[in-house]
């Protein structure tokens, strides 16, 4: 059961972005139900349920949120059985396919990892697919576990998910692409764009999955076009070294909560200390006050506020502050942490300098994201995961590079004893093509990320982890318009990352 109180926290903390009818009724249109047992393990505002109770078809709905199902309950149909229970603590057996549609939550880190650590981790060690914090994935495998165990030993996937889950090429999505593969046949990939969503602005797909033995499969159907299903889901990408094959070990950048524990460009480490405690030590702290305290010389941190005080979205978000804070002030003696001035940390943002808060006991009980890059110094940042119309940042920082200073995540390379953190693999890459230092492998991806090759790798992937091409430029040959040759490269699997802090994914 989930005890917060205000309704749009509660969605946060539980990844919850409702689907319009139409996109439910479109998605269940497409699939045939003979001979199965449609199953929709968080059924939220029901569309789901309706669009499949409408064709007759036995289902069986599932919703954690207590008032979501109390809601739900009110309208009844006789082909459908729902449960107020969590998807991770269901099981069910059948001689029938079972179909599993809807739209699982969206959260990282995925709210499970706090109430059903142990299920994920055997979860992740059965299908060996570690190092991934992203709920909606957490939901793909449970579902294809239950499958899997079921008599029949088939049925089908149609989720609403992030592009970023089939785009991702970390190491552990990679594997996770991989798993489908083994045991699934791509039905079809269709584009959602997610402003038919409610506070999502990331892209989104519905991913089609049929869960059955089947031949390897080449391409896959993309919005009604075929492509190389390999190419769509960003595997074997030999004509680029992405950061993985070059780096040991990458950091991402400390990440607070939303604009709170942010400062506003132009405000000074002590006006933001002096901010923030008045924001702890106030009583009575209500949305209007709130937004007042949120402010420097007119500005805030995020740009939402810049909406009128009376915008939904900004009364939203006002209220998911609200219980951030109150979460905060039930730490004993947190107003200590607050006044020490030690505590507010100076980052690089774009063309600012700015302060965050950054206190390792706000990493406990707390319902909203804060952790922390455990060793911040002078590093070279790059962004990791752009997609193709976001911002690029990449420079050097002499601390940390936070999140919450620019879209999508800067990773860190650390400065210091940088020959022992490059793969074998790109160490002898680097010295079969020219004679300069490893240091100047910064320069590089400077020269790499501004050329028309890294706009067309944003273009083509969507979202594109970065990478440089396997084809080495020469100084003499640097201009932004370079053609550079599609060659093609071996990477031993042995180069992989000795290790990865993957504070979000």
């Amino acid at each position: 059961m989930v005890e917060e109180k205000n309704i749009q926290n509660r969605r946060f903390i539980l990844g919850q972005y409702f689907t319009r009818p139409e996109i439910c009724e479109h998605i269940v249109s497409r699939i045939d139900f003979a001979d199965a047992i449609a199953i929709e393990p968080s059924f939220g505002s029901g569309n789901f349920i309706h669009a499949l109770a409408a064709r007759n078809i036995p289902t069986i709905g599932i919703e954690l949120d207590r008032t979501v199902y109390d809601e739900a309950l009110q309208t009844r149909y006789a082909c459908v059985t729902l449960y107020n229970a969590n998807f991770y603590d269901f099981s069910y057996e059948t001689h029938k396919r079972l179909i599993f549609v809807g739209n699982p939550p969206y959260r990282t880190p995925a709210y499970s990892l706090t109430t059903h650590r142990d299920f994920i981790a055997r979860l992740t060690r059965k299908y060996q697919v570690p190092g991934i914090r992203e709920e909606a994935v957490f939901f793909i495998l449970h579902t294809l576990d239950l499958i899997l165990q079921s008599p029949t030993q088939t049925g089908e996937i149609h989720y609403i998910v992030p592009l970023s889950i089939v785009k991702n090429n970390s190491k552990f999505f990679q594997r996770f692409k991989q798993l489908l593969k083994e045991h699934c046949e791509f039905i079809g990939i269709s584009t959602i764009r997610g402003t038919e969503f409610e506070n999502v602005a990331q892209e989104l797909i519905c991913l089609s999955l049929r869960v059955c033995p089947h031949s390897p499969q080449e391409t896959v159907t993309v919005d009604g076009k075929s492509v190389s299903l390999d190419t769509f889901l960003c595997l074997q990408q030999r004509d680029i070294i992405p950061f993985q094959k070059i780096f040991r070990k990458t950091y991402l950048g400390s990440v607070p909560c939303e604009s709170l524990l942010m400062s506003i460009v132009g405000e000074s480490k002590e006006h933001f200390r002096s901010r923030l405690c008045a924001l702890i030590r106030a009583e009575h702290l209500d949305r209007q006050s709130l937004y007042e305290h949120l402010q420097y010389n007119g500005r805030f941190h995020l740009k939402l506020f810049e909406k009128p005080f009376s915008d939904p979205a900004v009364q939203a978000k006002l209220d998911i502050l609200l219980s951030y804070i109150a979460n905060i002030k039930e730490k004993p003696d947190i107003l200590q942490a607050f006044e020490d001035l030690e505590n507010y940390k100076e980052i690089n943002g774009r063309n600012h300098i700015h302060y965050y808060f950054r206190c390792p006991r706000l990493k406990q009980k707390k319902n909203f994201v804060y952790e922390l890059n455990p060793h911040p110094g002078p590093s070279f940042y790059f962004t990791g995961n752009p997609s193709h119309n976001s911002s690029d940042y990449f420079g050097f920082c002499s601390y940390d590079i936070n999140r919450n200073v620019s879209p999508g995540a800067n990773r860190t390379v650390p400065l210091e004893n940088l020959e022992e953190n490059l793969t074998p693999f790109f160490k002898r890459w680097w010295r079969e093509r020219t004679e300069e230092p490893f240091s100047t492998i910064f320069e590089y991806i400077q020269y790499i990320a501004k050329t028309s090759w890294y706009k067309r790798r944003k273009a083509s992937c969507q979202r594109f982890y970065f990478g440089i091409p396997a084809f080495f430029v020469p100084r003499q040959n640097r201009t932004l318009t370079f053609e550079i040759p599609e060659i093609t490269v071996d990477i031993p699997e042995d180069t992989s990352i000795q290790g990865e802090l993957n504070l979000t994914t």
